[in-house]
């Protein structure tokens, strides 16, 4: 058996990034970098960077990104076009052991993957969902069933495409949301036109003391901070 022996605070983000392209039209990596420093977390789930594409003047986003931020990004190649890549990536403060894989698509063009890792003895799975609400229902049941066998403590985040109402499967396995704050679209921060579509969810042995959105005009939408509060475990007979 176990007992909680202390708790920490972890500061997490998710941050759908829009091959970093911002509300003015310009792709600008640096203005994104700034934005996600802003954050201070020490772990930020990235989507919609691109590697090598064309639209973003063949930049290695993920690389540049970890240079300007000083962590380490972990990037997940979903879509190969024209020569470039695009993908989700989990920024870090250190290096880790990640694997990226896929979830089931239900009329979509665009493959949808996850980045699995942990960080500081925390579980992540970082991903971003179907933008068609039909693909969306399989992503989630499959994306509970993946985090359920994490080792906890654990978190999912990342660019869900769904509002808190659709999160029922991963509320099942034991996943709470943190509280509603609009993320898209970045312009929109009330209602009734903004969104809270990008998540953070603790599992068992997390809590999410407070969270924010942050102001930025980088992308589309804004970053979502979390302060979650992680109780730590230790064995005794």
């Amino acid at each position: 058996m176990g007992e909680y022996r202390s708790v920490r605070s972890l500061r997490v983000a998710t941050y759908n990034v829009h091959h970093c392209r911002g509300r003015d039209g310009r792709v600008d990596v640096g203005r994104v970098a700034a934005t996600i420093v802003a954050c201070g977390a020490e772990v930020v789930a990235l989507q919609e960077l691109d590697r090598g594409m064309r639209r973003s003047a063949r930049t290695d986003q993920p690389a540049l990104l970890a240079e300007l931020t000083g962590m380490h990004v972990a990037f997940h190649v979903t879509l190969r076009r024209g020569g470039g890549e695009f993908g989700i990536a989990l920024a870090t403060a250190e290096p880790i052991e990640h694997r990226g894989t896929f979830l089931p698509g239900v009329g979509e063009r665009e493959p949808r993957g996850v980045i699995v890792a942990r960080h500081r003895g925390v579980s992540y799975a970082a991903t971003h969902l179907a933008a068609r609400a039909a693909g969306r229902p399989a992503q989630l049941e499959a994306l509970a069933a993946l985090a359920a066998r994490l080792p906890s403590p654990a978190v999912i985040l990342g660019d869900l495409n769904e509002r808190r109402r659709g999160l029922g499967a991963l509320l099942a396995a034991g996943f709470v949301p943190g509280p509603r704050r609009v993320t898209f679209p970045a312009r929109f921060p009330l209602r009734p036109f903004g969104r809270h579509i990008d998540h953070v969810l603790a599992g068992p042995r997390v809590r999410i003391a407070r969270a924010r959105s942050v102001r930025s005009d980088a992308s589309d939408h804004r970053p979502y901070v979390a302060e979650l509060v992680v109780a730590d475990v230790a064995d005794v007979v």
